[in-house]
């Protein structure tokens, strides 16, 4: 389980940074936008004037708040920064699903295959072949319920030999005995 969390634990710390990075940088820019273009407003308008009059400060404060109003109505650059918001989570997004894709395909290797050479050993078992063994891979999940289950076909194949080796009736009921086979093991 930590194999699969921790690796969506960093893509979403990664994701969350990018989305974090991307909107600090957009605020960033618009912020740099409006100080140029206001500083500029403000030295054409002052740079002539070593000491301009109230009006020339009202006409630049309404030069200022017409800007202001204008740049926040601005839908080319509001397209701008949706599109760059998009592309950042766009990316993220994608990022996310191939890696859940990999970490899915992964990991129903590490289970599924386990779990198919299972049946075919409880097949073979049910067949009445007792020497088929479970070799599980390295990363493989469930190797102890493998050996679990080579361990049952090994002692049943033990205990079937014993009985057909058994030279004496008395023999068989003894090894029949030990057995727990919920039946009444003599009739």
């Amino acid at each position: 389980m930590l194999t699969f969390l921790i690796p969506m634990l960093v893509m979403l710390g990664f994701w969350l940074g990018s989305l974090y990075f991307s909107s600090s940088k957009i605020v960033e820019t618009t912020a740099s936008i409006v100080r140029k273009d206001v500083d500029n407003k403000i030295a054409s308008r002052l740079q002539d004037n070593p000491s301009p009059s109230a009006e020339v400060y009202s006409g630049l404060v309404d030069d200022i708040s017409d800007y202001l109003r204008t740049f926040t109505n601005d839908k080319t650059y509001e397209r701008s920064v949706v599109a760059t918001l998009l592309w950042v989570f766009g990316i993220g997004i994608l990022l996310v699903i191939v890696q859940m894709v990999l970490l899915t395909i992964f990991f129903s290797h590490r289970i599924a295959g386990p779990i198919y050479r299972f049946e075919r050993a409880c097949h073979a078992l049910i067949e009445g072949n007792y020497t088929d063994e479970i070799h599980l891979r390295k990363y493989d999940e469930m190797k102890n319920l493998g050996r679990l289950i080579n361990e049952a076909s090994l002692l049943s194949r033990q205990r079937i030999a014993a009985l057909s080796t058994a030279a004496t009736r008395e023999e068989r009921d003894k090894i029949v005995a030990q057995l727990k086979l919920g039946v009444d093991a003599k009739a």
